[in-house]
């Protein structure tokens, strides 16, 4: 079987990485062994690095990005291509979250908040073929996330979730019956508001991927969203945001009530991943 290639979008951010190292050590005319002197590493790991092979650790990039006199320009792209949870662009978004007085989310996937420990790590097993990092590491990061809705006054959390998230295999049938169960169980607390938005009613609405739109204690909104090519941008323009929260409000208008929503849920549950003697533990 051949190997997997990872996804477009980061395989083009790796590329971009290793020629940017490429063209900087070329512009110095130093050879990869020098480079590889420079920064106390083998040579034939700058190889692997300027042909996208492999990622440089963080801190190797910012000795790479010295030694170039890059002037940040290599760390950045290293940067922004990291994945995992110690990178500034996702400890940002724990922090965001974490402070937050109410969070509008819409996602085609299981959201973090309300994931199974089973589901997380079913789901970050199969994503490191494709992006790599410690698998340990963003399972605390997870755990973290989740921790937000569990903390003694939590943010209100109002998610639209596409039929679709209901349909994407993640595990196996104990993990999947079990994470849809979990997701009915967290729609009675208080302050989660889960809608699913099915197929048949979602003729004409785009599917965005996942967006996430905040309320800080000052009243203030933010958002982040998926983006072709990026791992997750945030935003803070006004209008962008303002039309991301109103794009909520449409799915939310077209999307089943939340006793609806529990009766979808477990309708999937009893289609998809019906109890059977010697297969599923069943409640």
């Amino acid at each position: 079987m051949p190997a997997v290639e990872p996804v477009d979008a980061y395989q083009r951010r790796k590329a971009e990485l290793g020629a940017a190292i490429k063209e900087r050590r070329e512009a110095k005319r130093w050879t990869q062994a020098m480079l590889g002197k420079a920064i106390a590493v083998d040579h034939t790991y700058i190889a692997h690095f300027e042909k996208g092979r492999h990622v440089p650790r963080r801190d190797t990039a910012r000795r790479i990005d010295k030694a170039l006199e890059a002037g940040g320009v290599i760390f950045k792209l290293r940067d922004e291509l990291d994945d995992n949870p110690d990178s500034p662009r996702w400890q940002r978004f724990l922090r965001s979250q974490s402070r937050a007085s109410a969070i509008c989310h819409v996602t085609n996937i299981v959201p973090a908040v309300l994931e199974t420990p089973e589901h997380t790590r079913a789901a970050l097993e199969h994503g490191l073929q494709f992006y790599g990092g410690s698998l340990e590491d963003k399972i605390t990061y997870r755990a973290e996330l989740r921790r937000t809705l569990r903390s003694p006054d939590p943010p209100h959390f109002g998610c639209i979730l596409w039929e679709s998230a209901l349909q994407v295999v993640t595990g196996s049938s104990q993990v999947m019956r079990e994470q849809l169960l979990h997701l009915i169980d967290r729609s009675h607390e208080a302050h989660v508001d889960l809608r699913i938005l099915r197929f048949a009613d979602s003729a004409g609405l785009v599917d965005t991927g996942t967006v996430v739109v905040w309320t800080r204690s000052n009243g203030t909104k933010q958002a982040w969203r998926d983006e072709a090519g990026s791992p997750g941008v945030f935003i803070s323009d006004k209008r962008r945001v303002s039309n991301l929260a109103l794009f909520y409000d449409q799915l939310r208008f077209h999307a089943l009530g939340q006793e609806e929503s529990r009766a979808f849920i477990r309708k999937t549950v009893e289609d998809l991943y019906p109890c059977r003697p010697n297969t599923l533990t069943c409640p």
